[in-house]
């Protein structure tokens, strides 16, 4: 407090000694009073009283901003230490934050190009029109093969030997060693960008590594797997920016070969003319999710693409219970009817091991039938009617020996003899072959067909007579031989037929119909219009 004083009093003092040299007085100044408080100050202080006392006044304002200011810097090596290291965080998060909002942006870009058909690279703009070197270019699925690898080659990818880091090489040694497609289906890759030049096991490969992903339901199982195996070898190829490839070291082996049969065959019939609604070959969508595809859960080997690559010479066969197993969606039928298929039927389709069903009638398929179609041992009903092949009828399909229905008709160019080995199908209940150009006569191992219920030979070239042991057929329902050049009288074991319901005879040079023996015949039809016509009592229909 009487530092306080003390202060005040040199402040009036400079006041005084200021008033006194404009020549003005103070009377307070004379009388020494200073009222404050009842208090008196003494006003004869010195003048260096009051500047040592102002001065010091100032020296304590000065050394209390001093505090203040030495209260935020850090005062030893310590505190810089732990400023410097904050600092650092700080740096080191905003940069990670920028490169990761980077490589998410990147990724984005590089999934819209592949979902615009472009394939995906690593090499300067490639994939968006450019090559890198600023010149444009216009690969992608239907054009010439895009890149697979810097180091990798058509010979390379012919040669046989896959590339450890290479998914081309890898998916086509495994479907060449599996005998799922020839080696030469994969060669004659054209450099001049002409899509007519590449084949469709081609253009099945590179669908499936530069554009397919993981479907979500594998994916997930992929990741369990990955996690309790440890995992960390991929075949995904370097080129392929996709986040969640289809195929890695842990796909079934039996999953890649569907997936590539499946678009094996969309190529080879010209998928992208279909007349379906098309989500065939969506990246992502699963194969057992296609339009006309039907799949069930089959157990089948536990063995992974790596494993059938590193051991291909002893690949399990489904049926094999000598090895692990795991549950699968495999297919079972495709069933594409009046679809506008064109093309042929490549060997790859004949791979898939559990189809029974396959339904391809009323479209523009053309070629031969393959003989690999002996390869659908469980396949029950075979629908090929009504399209544009050519040839004969292939004995292959004799071994089919759970087969139940076989339709081939309306294949007019198709012709030749029925084939013996038609005789081996002991299941088979429905041979449709109409309206095609079979000839010859009908072959005895057709009276083994003990199962069949419906034979129909129709608008064919087939002769002869009509021999006695189709009396052993004792379920058949329907039997039309109209429309041939049969000759002779019709045999009276027919009557063994009690099944038999429909009877067409019609434009073919027959005797006499024995009437009493098809009493139960609820349908009849015979040339018995004109006088010199078949004779026939009872027919229900006369040509």
């Amino acid at each position: 407090r009487k530092l306080g004083y003390k202060i005040f009093a040199g402040t009036m003092l400079r006041n005084n000694e200021f008033g006194q040299a404009r020549g003005s007085s103070s009377s307070n100044a004379e009388d020494g009073r200073h009222a404050d408080d009842d208090s008196v100050v003494s006003s004869n202080v010195t003048n260096e009283e009051a500047q040592t006392l102002t001065r010091g006044g100032l020296d304590m304002e000065s050394d209390s901003d001093e505090n203040k200011r030495a209260g935020i810097m850090p005062r030893n090596r310590r505190e810089w230490c732990i400023v410097i290291f904050a600092l650092l965080i700080i740096v080191g998060a905003a940069a990670g934050t920028g490169i990761g909002l980077g490589m998410y942006f990147m990724n984005q870009g590089s999934n819209t190009n592949s979902a615009r058909g472009n394939p995906p690279t690593n090499n300067g703009d490639k994939g968006n029109g450019n090559d890198g070197n600023g010149n444009n270019d216009d690969s992608n699925l239907d054009g010439s093969q895009p890149e697979i690898s810097p180091e990798t080659t058509d010979d390379t990818i012919n040669s046989g030997t896959p590339l450890p880091t290479d998914f081309a090489g890898s998916v086509q040694l495994h479907m060449v060693e599996q005998d799922i497609s020839e080696l030469t289906s994969f060669q004659g890759i054209s450099d001049n960008g002409n899509s007519s030049e590449l084949s469709p096991q081609q253009r099945a490969r590179n669908w499936l590594v530069f554009y397919d992903i993981m479907p979500d339901n594998l994916a997930d199982e992929q990741d369990e797997q990955n996690q309790s195996n440890n995992a960390t070898d991929d075949l995904v190829n370097s080129t392929n920016n996709l986040s969640s490839s289809y195929l890695d070291v842990n796909t079934p082996a039996y999953r890649v070969a569907q997936r590539f049969a499946a678009a094996v065959f969309y190529f080879a019939t010209k998928g992208e003319e279909w007349d379906t609604d098309n989500q065939w070959l969506q990246p992502g969508l699963d194969e057992c999710d296609y339009p006309g595809i039907r799949c069930e859960e089959v157990t089948i080997p536990s063995i992974s693409l790596a494993e059938a690559l590193k051991y291909p010479k002893y690949f399990p066969d489904p049926s094999d219970g000598a090895v692990d197993t795991t549950t699968e969606r495999m297919i079972v039928e495709i069933n594409l009817p009046e679809g506008n298929l064109k093309g042929t039927l490549p060997d790859e389709l004949m791979t898939f091991p559990f189809l029974r069903r396959l339904g391809l009638w009323s479209n523009q398929i053309e070629g031969q039938i393959p003989e690999s179609i002996s390869r659908l041992q469980n396949l029950e009903s075979l629908l090929l009617d009504d399209n544009k092949f050519t040839g004969d009828i292939v004995p292959a399909i004799g071994s089919l020996e759970k087969l139940k229905m076989l339709s081939l008709g309306f294949n007019p160019y198709v012709g030749g003899e029925i084939p013996e080995e038609i005789g081996n199908l002991y299941d088979l209940e429905a041979l449709f072959l109409p309206n095609m150009s079979l000839r010859g006569g009908l072959p005895s191992s057709l009276r083994n067909l003990e199962n069949l219920k419906q034979l129909e030979l129709q608008l064919n070239n087939l002769r002869g007579g009509i021999p006695d042991w189709l009396g052993d057929l004792i379920n058949l329902e329907k039997l039309n031989l109209s429309g041939n050049s049969f000759y002779g009288e019709v045999p009276e074991v027919l009557s063994k037929l009690i099944k038999l319901r429909e009877l067409e005879l019609q434009d073919n040079d027959l005797g006499t119909i024995p009437c009493s023996a098809l009493e139960a015949v609820a349908v009849l039809s015979a040339n018995c219009k004109s006088s010199d016509g078949t004779s026939c009592d009872c027919c229900t229909l006369c040509v």
